[in-house]
């Protein structure tokens, strides 16, 4: 496994999006509960959270797939 700048900026982005995602979607749930329209925001928020996977999953896979250093 390699550990260099891009898998390093790619944990970083893809956790970020993933953090953003999860505060959006609960943020809708808690407004929704109270009432108040979201405007669809839990999907724009499961959307960065599909987003982070995605990230995710690439930087694994460059971290993992053999090659030059």
């Amino acid at each position: 496994m390699r550990w260099n700048a891009g898998v390093l900026a790619g944990l970083l982005i893809g956790s970020a999006w993933l953090i953003i995602g999860l505060t959006v979607v609960l943020v809708a749930r808690g407004r929704r509960r109270s009432g108040v329209s979201t405007g669809g925001s839990a999907v724009i928020g499961i959307f960065l959270m599909v987003v982070a996977g995605l990230t995710l999953f690439a930087t694994l896979l460059l971290s993992v797939v053999p090659g030059a250093d």
